[in-house]
């Protein structure tokens, strides 16, 4: 799927949905006076009983479905730089002092897709903690702070799919208002014809509305299930080939002389 249409997953949702409202009117219109006609009804072949509701019904699914994809695909990215090698995962290697530098370096060579992983800014943060301070326990505790930020900013980013799973079944509830007030509304007329017209819209679009909308929210699970481990592989990623090989001794045998402690001592 072109990374362009990507960007903007409401336009493509919006192209696929009018191509989706023509071709069940076109199957409306062709199977009338048969069998297939009531199925073409229910999926919103009638525009001039409210048919379009299920065509906004279909719209906001497929915006949802998009925006889950596009998130799955950027988990899949986040996943992909845990085996860049950017960290030795033999378990006989032991990190150095002297290894840092080439792990920063090794880091910011990351250009392009790769520039922003998470596993990059969750690594810069330990080893500039770990440098300030030379703590593990301090490492591990903004590790875990760095964690939580990631996880945080992963959920904001997820506001909107959760908003569009509210919003799907809502269209149908609407779509069942409108389809029950217009049928109190001929009800004097005895026009039997119209009044269950109208209380198929009413219907209709809310079954639409329920199975799609069940559909969408078991792709969102997933979503959030593959998030879930994302952030924990990040974590025990770090933590098993960073801090658990780093040798602390190495890295500061006692403390540094300035040149003010050497006057002082002389003095």
């Amino acid at each position: 799927m072109n990374s362009k249409v990507m960007r903007k997953p409401y336009a493509f949702a919006g192209l696929l949905a009018c191509c989706y409202q023509v071709l069940v009117f076109g199957l409306f219109e062709a199977t009338a006076g048969t069998i297939w006609e009531r199925l073409f009804i229910l999926l919103g072949g009638d525009l001039s009983n409210g048919g379009f509701i299920q065509g906004i019904i279909v719209f906001t699914g497929l915006w949802s479905f998009l925006e889950i994809k596009k998130s799955r695909d950027g988990i899949k990215k986040e996943f992909g730089g845990l085996c860049l090698s950017i960290l030795p995962t033999s378990e006989k290697h032991v990190l150095l002092p002297m290894d840092l530098p080439n792990i920063e370096k090794r880091l910011s060579q990351l250009t392009g897709s790769k520039k922003n992983l998470l596993v990059k800014r969750l690594l810069l943060a330990a080893i500039s903690k770990f440098k300030s301070t030379s703590s593990m326990g301090e490492t591990i505790e903004i590790i875990s702070i760095q964690s939580e930020i990631i996880r945080d900013l992963h959920e904001s980013a997820q506001s909107n799919i959760r908003y569009l799973l509210w919003l799907i079944p809502s269209i149908g509830f609407m779509g069942t208002v409108i389809g029950i007030s217009q049928s109190l509304a001929i009800a004097h007329t005895g026009k039997m014809d119209d009044i269950t017209a109208t209380l198929g819209v009413a219907f209709d679009t809310t079954l639409v509305s329920l199975v799609l909308g069940a559909i969408v929210t078991g792709f969102f699970h997933k979503l959030q299930e593959e998030t879930d481990r994302l952030h924990a592989y990040l974590k025990e990623y770090v933590i098993v080939n960073f801090v658990n090989r780093l040798e602390l001794k190495k890295f500061r045998s006692g403390p540094v002389k300035t040149k003010v402690d050497q006057d002082k001592k002389a003095g």
